[in-house]
């Protein structure tokens, strides 16, 4: 193995205001359940234009609360797309109800959303777009789709905060829940801005708002009203109205969310500045097909991923390999989820089902994507990747 530097293919950015920021709530009174999650909440909304924001555990925890918030159940159909981690087919089946996954749009990697009217049935209840590797999934066209059948749409925005997409003469940011019911985000450490764990569901609409809000903290309700000195009933009381979860995020994890979100955007302008090296270095190497964006669209392009087309000399495995060799720790985006084998065992999946996603996976690898990647490493990235090919 290299004794060369390491190059992650993404990691987390954390610096003294960052620190600094978890710091001051851990010296404070209350370091959770206290008020700065609500903080959070509401600068997420000042940044993304949501009505409502409600920080909770992790990304998965904000699927799983978006999906009860609609009232999925046994029996209930949520149409989504197979190129994504498994958490977001896996919450659906917290609710008891069944993953419909349709194949992807070859150029954006997206869930083509042409394909989605034929799986709806008069089980389905909901669409679960994703918006993959920071591009923004087609929402205004399944907006459109689930209004003709009265179904709700929760955009899995886990990579795309920050991105954004015109439509028309309007500007729209992903999250905003302007073309779905409720989008859910991902603050892991590899994410434009992380919490450690953490996650958060945008919401439209407040009666939704009030269901996540409650079900995040065991449905357990607690308002000064509640209280009665008549009664003799004091603020020890409380109520649980539904069955909930405790999937609160902690006070300095807040803190931590919201300093991050102050250099969102510098963040995102680097990752670009990256891609653009990348696309700049790579567009000669013909073995190659380089990220695809739309033209309306300003992806934060969480993930940079080529997929190496068939050849005679190499493929996708002895890249990896090799830049795994010299201390390059590319990545593949991902498994499809229907190949998985508890989704093979349980639906009866096979290869051949989702053609377009398994050519995708077959062909694709993720390249080093974070902002404190320098020109330097970005160059060397490139260069071992030329000197394979040149060995071929």
């Amino acid at each position: 193995m290299s004794n060369k530097k390491v190059i992650q293919y993404g990691a987390h950015f954390i610096d003294d205001s960052d620190i600094e920021a978890v710091n001051s709530v851990l010296r404070s009174d209350a370091i959770t359940q206290g008020s700065t999650d609500v903080k959070f909440g509401e600068k997420l909304t000042e940044f993304t234009g949501a009505p409502f924001a409600v920080p909770v555990s992790s990304g998965s925890a904000a699927l799983h609360l978006a999906l009860a918030a609609i009232g999925i159940q046994k029996g209930d159909e949520v149409i989504t797309c197979p190129l994504t981690f498994c958490a977001t087919a896996n919450a659906i089946l917290y609710q008891d109800g069944t993953p419909v996954f349709v194949d992807i749009d070859p150029q954006t990697l997206n869930i083509d959303w042409q394909k989605i009217e034929e799986k709806i049935t008069p089980q389905t209840k909901a669409i679960m777009p994703i918006d993959f590797r920071g591009h923004p999934a087609p929402l205004v066209e399944i907006g459109r789709v689930a209004a003709k059948y009265g179904l709700k749409v929760i955009e899995d925005a886990a990579h795309s905060i920050g991105s954004s997409y015109t439509n028309g003469n309007r500007s729209y940011h992903c999250g905003d829940v302007k073309h779905a019911d409720l989008a859910t985000f991902s603050f892991h450490p590899v994410k434009h801005i992380t919490t450690g764990e953490g996650g958060a569901v945008m919401i439209r609409d407040e009666k939704l708002f009030k269901s996540v809000f409650n079900m995040k903290k065991h449905g357990i309700d607690r308002r000064p009203e509640m209280f009665d000195e008549k009664k003799r009933i004091g603020s020890w009381y409380y109520d649980m109205e539904s069955l909930g979860f405790n999937y609160r995020l902690t006070d300095f994890q807040s803190a931590l969310g919201i300093q991050q979100l102050t250099r969102i955007k510098a963040v995102k302008r680097r990752r670009r500045e990256i891609v653009q090296q990348y696309d700049k270095l790579l567009q000669e190497i013909e073995e190659f097909t380089l990220p695809y964006e739309e033209a309306h669209v300003d992806s934060n392009f969480h993930l940079y991923i080529i997929r190496v087309k068939p050849n005679k000399r190499f493929d996708r495995y002895d890249l990896y390999n090799y830049l795994q060799e010299q201390s390059i720790r590319v990545m593949v985006h991902y498994i499809p989820v229907h190949l998985l084998s508890y989704y093979r065992q349980r639906f009866g999946y096979k290869p051949g089902d989702f053609p377009i996603v398994e050519k995708y996976y077959e062909q694709a690898l993720t390249l080093p994507l974070y902002p404190q990647m320098s020109d330097a490493d970005v160059l060397r990235v490139v260069s071992e990747i030329k000197t394979f090919i040149a060995s071929r």
